[in-house]
């Protein structure tokens, strides 16, 4: 009797704790157990088959269909990514084991990644279901327990290899290579700008065919680092559609590093003071700004820089120099590379491209911007004469205009600036190594 009496007084104590339970799982969309399930992943090698892969770990080949969304079991590739459901080979697979979220109401599988900070094509390829599905209220999602689970280690689906620099520097301009098992179509920001990949079959011929035919899958986009970007990490995020519909990114962190930039006070004479007038700047910027933003699909050079001028004529301001007028505030740097010579001195194109602007400007004076391709862009301003037009091709010596001190100018000189997707950076890094990565 003790027994069924002591039975009786926990009755309402479990009921209660039930409702406790119910209550916080609706209220913050998780179980609070782990799932039983354990899912690992497998790289795809030469020979293999997916009946094969199924026999290994003793799954079904339905089961690697369903997880993976593959549309046609027979087609696997060498370097392919499959997660493995339950499995129970002795091979090691990284296991990790999955916990549940539930939907909240009207939630898609995007909403339910972005709420709980998950990656949507790991949370895709987990519940085989594209991430802009909607789900019903309390639905259960499964999602790798303590993010463990990360699809872009060692591989991000075809995505073989990723090789960028762990530090940057102000100003300078660094290199993503990335290097995939079939044809892709890249995208990737480095700081929220969209940059261009550019496949390396642009550089000059190989002599080795092994070595053509792996750079055939390789691409490089370049990484423009603002001059005045705060020190500190970035991010780079890369994606691409896969075969299945489903988006596979990752980011990475790339710390930017302070720059070597000395301070310069700039006295201007009272003739040429107004042209610092705020409007007549930002006019002729977004006109510039529409130029050298736009990326055309060819790339005229792969090699190095030559100067644009002889070099008997010194520098007489680097790029970068943070820079105040009639001591002013230090408000702006120097975007370009300067070069004292005296008037009249040829300049010249220092790689091939195609004209984009060649006109007078009110801050720059006569002015020429090249367009090199692919969001690369190189431009000359102060010139006392234009020597060329809209739209005609350039080769490397080729004269473009000639040394002046129109516009926003002190003495006669030649101000060289190199812009890619737009953004400022040092053009004499590319006098010293080229521009696609050996």
């Amino acid at each position: 009797m003790a027994v069924s009496k002591k039975g009786r007084s926990l009755c309402p104590l479990l009921l209660w704790s039930i409702v406790l339970l119910v209550s916080f799982r609706v209220a913050f969309g998780f179980s609070i157990a782990h799932a039983q399930e354990q899912v690992g992943s497998y790289t795809v090698v030469a020979g293999d088959s997916l009946s094969a892969i199924a026999g290994r770990f003793g799954v079904t080949v339905d089961d690697l269909v369903a997880l993976n969304n593959i549309a046609d079991p027979a087609l696997i590739e060498v370097g392919q990514v499959l997660l493995i459901p339950g499995a129970t080979s002795g091979e090691t697979l990284g296991e990790v084991p999955t916990m549940l979220a539930n939907a909240l109401p009207g939630e898609t599988l995007l909403a339910l990644a972005q709420r709980l900070q998950q990656d949507p094509a790991v949370l895709s390829a987990l519940n085989n279901m594209s991430d802009t599905q909607r789900l019903f209220p309390m639905q259960s999602i499964r999602l790798p327990a303590n993010g463990q689970l990360n699809l872009a280690e060692p591989h991000l689906g075809a995505i073989q290899s990723v090789t960028l620099p762990d530090v940057l520097i102000q100003g300078r301009t660094g290199h993503l290579l990335v290097q995939s098992s079939r044809p892709l179509s890249l995208t990737a920001t480095w700081n929220g700008l969209p940059i261009a990949f550019t496949p390396l079959t642009l550089a000059p011929p190989l002599t080795d065919t092994a070595s053509s035919a792996a750079s055939a899958l390789t691409e490089f986009a370049l990484l423009p680092v603002p001059a005045l970007l705060a020190p500190g990490p970035y991010t780079i995020n890369l994606r691409y559609t896969a075969r299945n519909g489903f988006v596979l990114q990752r980011d990475w962190q790339v710390t930017v590093a302070e720059g070597p930039y000395e301070t310069q006070d700039i006295v201007l004479p009272d003739e040429k003071g107004g042209l610092l007038e705020p409007t007549l700047v930002e006019d002729e910027l977004a006109k510039l700004t529409q130029v050298w933003s736009t990326v055309t699909p060819q790339l005229y050079w792969t090699g190095v820089f030559s100067l644009p001028i002889s070099s008997e004529y010194a520098t007489t301001s680097p790029f970068g120099t943070r820079r105040s007028y009639n001591s002013g505030p230090v408000a702006s740097y120097h975007s370009g590379q300067d070069f004292g010579a005296p008037e009249g001195v040829t300049i010249t194109a220092p790689a091939p491209g195609v004209v984009a602007l060649a006109e007078p400007l009110n801050v720059r004076g006569n002015a020429v911007l090249i367009d090199h391709g692919r969001g690369i862009f190189t431009g000359y301003w102060h010139l006392s004469e234009i020597k060329v037009a809209v739209g005609q091709q350039l080769q490397t010596g080729d004269v473009i205009g000639l040394v002046g001190t129109t516009g926003l100018s002190t003495g006669a000189h030649l101000h060289w600036e190199l812009r890619i997707y737009g953004v400022g950076v040092d053009p004499m890094q590319f006098v010293a190594e080229p521009l696609i990565p050996q």
